[in-house]
């Protein structure tokens, strides 16, 4: 059965709407300019860039249809994924009339899809690398008065420690290839200067931890360990000691911070360039390359994260405009078809890159 996908809302689940015939797999015209020169043979055909179309498609209604609900479906401009096509969606509007008088009285009607020119991937068109190898899930424990919860992350800490105590907190399997790593304790809040923490593999000792010593937590601040492994090593496990007698009332970012990746590599699956939108985690000054080429100078400093867009060719952080930040041509903001590597020098920890592969 045929069917289309409007912003994620597939037509199958309105009720009574059949999809009839759906819109032709075509190319987008090309704009040009043509010039002619006297006293030149032929012509100058400039390209000026893919136009965008309108894709038609058939709709008729069967069963006990709900029309009003028909209508609210289709008042609608965003993404659309035809059944086939079924892993590609195109960025639509319609602004063209749909005769639904027509539609209810003969049960058929065409509905026009005012396309941009190009289409993108609906499986797997995002990448995330993230230099953090450390990740944890939600988890709760008290002992001693000492509570400590994590959730999205976060480590929280409260209570006041009625004894010297230890604890171990679970974290996902971190396994760590040969290299060098930092890690990064970031606290808000009071009494975790009384806190050492060490990242270790086994409970309930592993004089094997992370650097081979404790990271003593810093007081509303950063404390960082860094260590280089000759071998991989596995770790599970972060390691709490909290002297007796401290109240506790802070919160911990916890990061294992691999040193040694600069670089990823994103494929453009598509059939032509792509433009991607690129947001970068980090802080100062970060110089950011697409294979092999310096393309921006990013003075990002306490921004915390910035996001270029290929697209809009804009620099952005939420709802500010960050371009007065950013050194560069947003025009050679491209992905080749294939593979291309993305490399960057600063203080990156997190790399998001959307839209990477797209098709005419």
């Amino acid at each position: 059965m045929s069917y289309v996908i409007l912003n994620d809302v597939k037509s199958t689940t309105i009720k009574g709407l059949l999809i009839s015939s759906l819109p032709p797999i075509t190319k987008p015209m090309m704009r040009t300019s043509v010039e002619e020169i006297d006293g030149r043979d032929g012509d100058i055909v400039t390209n000026l860039g893919y136009s965008a179309y309108d894709k038609s498609m058939t709709i008729g209604l069967f069963g006990d249809f709900d029309i009003d609900e028909v209508i609210q479906y289709f008042d609608s401009e965003g993404t659309v994924i035809f059944s086939n096509e079924p892993d590609k969606y195109y960025k639509y509007q319609i602004i063209g009339q749909i005769d639904f008088e027509r539609l209810v009285r003969f049960r058929t009607a065409t509905v026009k899809f005012h396309c941009q020119p190009f289409k993108f991937s609906a499986v797997d068109n995002d990448f995330s690398f993230s230099i953090n190898e450390m990740s944890v899930k939600p988890y709760t424990v008290s002992r001693n008065g000492v509570h400590i919860s994590v959730q999205g992350g976060v480590f929280s800490f409260s209570g006041q420690a009625t004894r010297a105590t230890e604890i171990y907190i679970p974290i996902d399997e971190m396994a760590l290839a040969a290299g060098d790593y930092t890690l990064r304790a970031v606290t808000t809040g009071t009494g975790e200067s009384a806190c050492q923490l060490r990242v270790i593999g086994d409970v309930p000792t592993d004089a094997d931890s992370f650097g081979g010593t404790y990271l003593t937590l810093a007081e509303g601040g950063e404390a960082n360990l860094s260590a280089t492994l000759s071998e991989a090593k596995t770790f599970n496990y972060a390691w709490f000691s909290v002297t007796a007698g401290t109240a506790l009332d802070f919160t911990l970012d916890l990061q294992m911070l691999n040193e040694d990746l600069s670089s990823c590599d994103v494929i453009n699956r598509g059939n032509i360039y792509s433009r991607p939108v690129i947001t970068l985690y980090g802080s100062g000054q970060i110089n950011l390359s697409i294979n092999g080429v310096l393309l921006y100078e990013i003075a990002l400093g306490d921004a915390g994260y910035i996001t270029l867009d290929g697209i809009k060719m804009d620099a952005y952080r939420g709802n500010d405009l960050m371009n007065r930040s950013v050194a560069g041509d947003y025009e050679n903001l491209k992905l080749k078809v294939g593979r291309n590597t993305i490399s960057w020098d600063g203080d990156v920890t997190k790399i998001e890159i959307a839209s990477a592969s797209r098709w005419i």
